[in-house]
């Protein structure tokens, strides 16, 4: 995550481009062309998000520096409410944040497994061995689709 001087957003950018190997105008104009690679649609949904939310919390802490103004000391009721915005600021932002963080650790793990010769999780599912059914011996006086 940022250690406080690169931008939330940017760092994000970095990562999805980093994961997708691909810029985000590249991604987002495959996405607009329905050419998305796996995961890139969501990636791209939740930075969408996450950017949203980070202007949100820009624009609550502006508007609580402005009402602080220079001089310290007790906060005023109104302050107190600009400050407690800050906070569902900073939570609404980190929640796409963490959910962007960990749909690229996903994509990243499930490239990790294709590549190795593994197969997903999902395709596992899918690919597994086929169930037996038992068959009734040929000859029995079994009745098939009979009411008695």
């Amino acid at each position: 995550m940022p250690d406080g001087e690169q931008d939330v957003l940017e760092f994000f950018a970095q990562q999805i481009e980093t994961t997708f190997q691909w810029t985000l105008p590249d991604l987002a104009r495959d996405h607009d062309q329905g050419q998305s690679r796996p995961g890139a649609a969501e990636a791209l949904r939740w930075y969408g998000r996450l950017s949203g939310a980070q202007d949100r919390l820009r624009q609550a802490e502006d508007e609580l520096v402005v009402a602080l103004g220079a001089e310290p000391g007790e906060l005023k009721p109104g302050q107190w409410e600009l400050a407690h915005r800050v906070n569902t600021a900073v939570v609404e932002r980190d929640v796409p944040a963490v959910i962007l963080k960990a749909l690229l650790d996903t994509v990243v793990a499930d490239t990790a497994e294709r590549g190795s010769g593994q197969s997903t999780v999902a395709s596992r599912r899918i690919q597994g061995p086929a169930v037996a059914v038992a068959q009734p011996p040929r000859g029995s006086n079994a009745v098939q689709g009979q009411a008695r």
